[in-house]
């Protein structure tokens, strides 16, 4: 199962764990950074890797578009809005966080429909034809939208629930727990970024993983808000 992370500048690394951090421990789960160039991507909280470019994959499983304060550049770039456009209907699932729902609006992927945001980000995806929802989590035919980092741990536990099944879903919130104690490690993407700080300062400890990333005890297995395809 391939699972597509949409990195462009200034992508946050936050949001990039909140998804990714579930996906970590699916088993068969292939986690693959995708940008325009391969190498360093630079974001809020760290670096990231872009493992592949835009056409080296094409045809992904999941796609996950997280925010960050590069969003309004993101939402202008003709490769990824393209590349969004491209894998948006041969993927099973695309999921959208924060101010990364914006630039799946970009993409036209949303329509005039209302979509989970950033609630700063509100003029920002109304400038791409849909209004922000006073809702947490938004599904608008494969596409799901949320607020933000927390709720992507949820939609990204809602993903596998709705690929895998509850049996993986269980394995993954057990394997998460135990993996909070006593010393939660970080994703490979926070390890990334971490190695990528240190080896410009060279000094200073890892950053520590977002304590609010544990899985959550109640899981919003059905999203609040459903549009059709």
């Amino acid at each position: 199962m391939q699972i597509a992370v949409a990195l462009y500048p200034g992508v946050s690394a936050d949001e990039c764990e909140a998804f990714t951090c579930v996906f970590d421990q699916l088993d068969g789960a292939d986690l693959v950074g995708v940008g325009a160039c391969l190498g360093a991507v630079e974001g809020p909280g760290g670096g990231h890797r872009v493992d592949a470019t835009f056409a080296d994959v094409q045809h992904p499983d999941i796609v996950l578009v997280p925010g960050g304060i590069g969003c309004a550049r993101a939402a202008t770039d003709p490769g990824l809005l393209d590349w969004l456009r491209t894998v948006a209907p041969r993927c099973t699932w695309m999921a959208a966080s924060s101010t990364g729902t914006v630039v799946v609006a970009a993409a036209g992927l949303l329509g005039n429909r209302d979509a989970a945001t950033h609630w700063l980000a509100g003029d920002f995806l109304a400038e791409h034809g849909s209004q922000p929802s006073t809702e947490r989590i938004v599904e608008i035919g494969n596409v799901i939208t949320c607020e933000g980092r927390i709720t992507a741990m949820h939609v990204a536990l809602l993903v596998t629930l709705r690929v895998a099944g509850a049996e993986a879903v269980a394995l993954v919130r057990q394997r998460l727990a135990t993996a909070a104690v006593p010393s939660p490690p970080a994703s490979r993407w926070r390890r990334w970024g971490n190695r990528r700080r240190g080896s410009r300062t060279g000094a200073g400890p890892p950053r520590p993983r977002n304590q609010e990333l544990d899985a959550p005890d109640v899981i919003e297995f059905r999203p609040l808000m459903t549009h059709p395809r």
